[in-house]
This record gives C-alpha cells, sequence and structure tokens, in this order.
C-alpha cells in the first residue's frame, strides 16, 4: 500500500479583484479561486481554480477581461502550499507559506479542480492523474472547497 504525501492549502480571503490587494502581491500565493455569480447555481459560488505561475496579480490580471464582463462583484481568494507534517507545526508556521518547490502545485491543483468542480473550470476536470498519490488538508478561509480532498478518494488506486 503507497502512502499519500499530505499537503495543506491555507487560503486567505475574500478579496475584491482589484490591483491594490496586498494578498494578490505575495508570491507565496500560488493558487487562487474565484467567486462570483452564475446563472444556474446562484451568487458567491466557486467559478474558478486556477494557480499564478507568477505573481498572483499578474494572473489575476489575466483575467480581468472576463471578470469585468460578470455581471456581479468578484471575489478571489489565495492559497499557499507547504508539505503536511501535523498540526501542532500549523500553529506556528507563517503564513503564506513560501511557494513551494518542483511543480507539485500543479497536482494540487488539479487534484482540486477535479473535486470541486468549478462551474468555469474546463481543464482538469476529468483527468487529475498527475495527482496519484495526494491528500490535500484545506485550512484557513477556504471558502466552497471541501476541506480534505485525496486522489485515493476521488479516482481510487
Amino acid at each position: 500500500m503507497e502512502h499519500e504525501r499530505l499537503y495543506e492549502v491555507f487560503w486567505d480571503g475574500p478579496y475584491d479583484c482589484d490591483k491594490e490587494n496586498a494578498c494578490a502581491k505575495d508570491p507565496g500565493n500560488v493558487l487562487y479561486q474565484l467567486y462570483g455569480s452564475h446563472h444556474l447555481y446562484g451568487r458567491d459560488v466557486l467559478l474558478y481554480i486556477g494557480r499564478t505561475g507568477r505573481t498572483p496579480l499578474k494572473r489575476i490580471l489575466e483575467h480581468e477581461e472576463w471578470i469585468q464582463d460578470e455581471y456581479d462583484k468578484m471575489t478571489v481568494r489565495y492559497g499557499s502550499i507547504r508539505e503536511f507534517d501535523g498540526w501542532k507545526s500549523w500553529e506556528k508556521e507563517k503564513r503564506p507559506y513560501a511557494s513551494p518547490l518542483g511543480s507539485i502545485f500543479e497536482a494540487i491543483e488539479a487534484l482540486l479542480i477535479y473535486a470541486n468542480q468549478p462551474a468555469y473550470n474546463s481543464r482538469n476536470k476529468a483527468d487529475a492523474e498527475i495527482a496519484k498519490g495526494i491528500r490535500i488538508f484545506n485550512s484557513g478561509k477556504l471558502g466552497h472547497l471541501l476541506p480534505e480532498v485525496s486522489y485515493k478518494y476521488f479516482l481510487g488506486e
């Protein structure tokens, strides 16, 4: 039986989708969630999960065109990742966490999208194979995300 690698994603927000947000400038925030209104699902709905790949502000600005076209105000939550080694160390850790090494945040993003099925994500909704062996604990102000997601639970072994 293969052990899962455990990660925590600490979420902060919600914030307005604007250039003045200090969290949008912190390079430790490598994931984000966009919330807004959806014609079918209602208001304050999880619409999109993404990874920054650069500064969070630059990534949000890349969405600016369609964010401005939304008929209601949109908000954003930012997430930082750390390898999870227990809740005791969680209390002592400084947040947001430093950017993770390697491409682990791609796998975490894929699993979060697969598990939560945001309305506007089209990629990764049907395939999260790169997240094999990963379990995620979402903490902080996680919004509408599931508090715990696991490759084993959603995709099996």
